[in-house]
């Protein structure tokens, strides 16, 4: 197995939403072995640095020696540089290779801390913008960088050729704190030929973010360590972490931090899920008289990935279980997104409790529902009372429907509703898993007897 390996020179975060820390789940999420090379140890929480001690040259030296002496790497990310004597170390060391290094220059942290001496920031740009191949700052940083004021998109242009003729091949501002447009965050990438590229993004709705920057930095090197060309490797860091702000966590009392793994862990997730209900779904169709409770309008089995927020994130049978003379068939693969009914009534289950992640839907007829009656958690709504709005919008009804049969019992088992005009009656059985689902399935036509 080709294993491709990145270095990432950094200060280490205590809270695990930058820095090192923070590269290190990048660069994993992304399918890069991550080296590291730490150049300060910062005690922080998301609300303030409250200590930061610089390492000695010698032991950062002592670090990129031993790893550059033995390791191919493939690319290079340069994160805090706290004082000059880091800043001569780190430059002197990597002065001469031939592998893209990208520089992300990180004057202070989310917080507002300084993580770059300011008497030093001279040093800096004379030793270590000449040796990268991609700087990245922010709008602040690059008016530090450039000594320029950003108030247009054409300043932005500007700060960056001034920028790119201090030494840096290739240059992208990010955009997330240029406040002309509320609306779309921009990303202005230099390239080394002259050529612009502008990515867009509508801004998501956090006010500030712990990580963003160090993640956007270590992704375009996981990328570039992957063999992307630099502006593609830009814009794919660009949509990854545009992600992981959307899937931001609150651990702390300060600002929220970035996710980057998040994507890694949905594709866990969505694989589990896949391979439970494709299990579940071939003893389903083998249970004795299953075909029995498929109703006209067929069935189908779902489960959700714990996290999920709309029916692509819900996993079904394509096309649904279907009775074919005396079995249960399904009539297709498994996929997300392949159910739209069972799916949105799992997901408004899940707004009650997030554990319920399964269900399946059976006809509803007397005995079936007699017999669910005598062993379960049941309750239901009547299709009838929904309102007219409501039943005027295209998949509003089985949410609706949902939400008042769980608000007289938050913790049913099964929720029937006996139908309406043009509406089949119908029971849903839930269950945290689909194992579960298959066994109250069992339960119910255990001994029960059919004409």
């Amino acid at each position: 197995m080709l294993v491709r390996v990145a270095l990432t020179i950094a200060g280490s975060d205590s809270s695990g939403g930058a820095g090192i820390q923070a590269d290190i789940k990048t660069m994993s999420a992304l399918g890069i072995y991550p080296c590291t090379v730490i150049t300060a140890i910062t005690s922080q929480n998301t609300s303030i640095v409250d200590h930061v001690l610089p390492l000695d040259p010698h032991t950062i030296k002592k670090q990129l020696r031993s790893i550059l002496s033995d390791i191919p790497i493939h690319a290079i990310k340069i994160g805090m540089v706290y004082n000059n004597e880091i800043i001569t170390c780190v430059s002197h060391s990597l002065k001469n290779l031939k592998i893209p290094i990208v520089l992300d220059p990180i004057i202070a942290a989310g917080t507002g801390a300084l993580l770059l001496q300011e008497e030093f920031l001279s040093e800096f740009k004379t030793k270590l913008i000449p040796v990268c191949d991609l700087i990245t700052p922010n709008i602040q940083e690059a008016e530090k960088l450039s000594g320029n004021e950003i108030k247009s998109e054409g300043d932005i242009r500007k700060t960056a050729l001034n920028i790119q003729k201090q030494g840096a091949k290739n240059v992208v501002i990010k955009g997330g704190h240029f406040k002309n447009n509320d609306a779309i965050i921009m990303d202005t990438i230099l390239d080394e030929s002259g050529k612009f590229t502008v990515i867009k993004n509508p801004r998501v709705k956090v006010v500030e973010t712990h990580g963003s920057g160090c993640n956007f930095s270590a992704a375009i090197t996981a990328f570039l360590a992957l063999k992307f060309p630099l502006v593609k490797a830009c814009i794919m860091a660009n949509k990854y972490v545009h992600n992981s702000i959307i899937n931001t966590v609150k651990i702390g009392k300060g600002i929220p931090v970035n996710n980057p793994i998040s994507t890694m862990y949905e594709d866990s997730c969505k694989y589990k899920v896949l391979e439970e209900l494709t299990n579940a779904v071939d003893q389903l169709t083998k249970i004795k008289n299953f075909e029995r409770l498929i109703p006209e309008t067929q069935s189908n089995i779902v489960y959700a990935i714990p996290s999920a927020k709309n029916v692509e994130d819900v996993a079904g049978v394509d096309g649904r279980i279907v009775k074919v003379g005396n079995r249960a068939v399904p009539s297709s693969s498994i996929k997300f997104g392949a159910s739209r009914h069972v799916a949105t009534s799992i997901l408004e289950y899940m707004k009650f409790n997030q554990l319920v992640r399964s269900a399946l839907n059976i006809k509803n007829d007397e005995k079936i529902l007699d017999k669910c009656n005598r062993l379960f958690s049941v309750t239901h709504y009547e299709r009838e009372k929904e309102p007219r709005t409501i039943k005027n919008k295209e998949g509003n009804s089985i949410p609706w429907g949902v939400n008042q049969a769980l608000s007289e019992n938050p913790d049913a088992d099964i929720i029937y509703h006996k139908g309406d005009i043009g509406k089949e009656p119908m029971i849903i059985i839930f269950g945290q898993n689909p194992r579960d689902v298959v066994n109250k399935v069992k339960r119910i036509l255990s001994n029960m007897k059919f004409d």
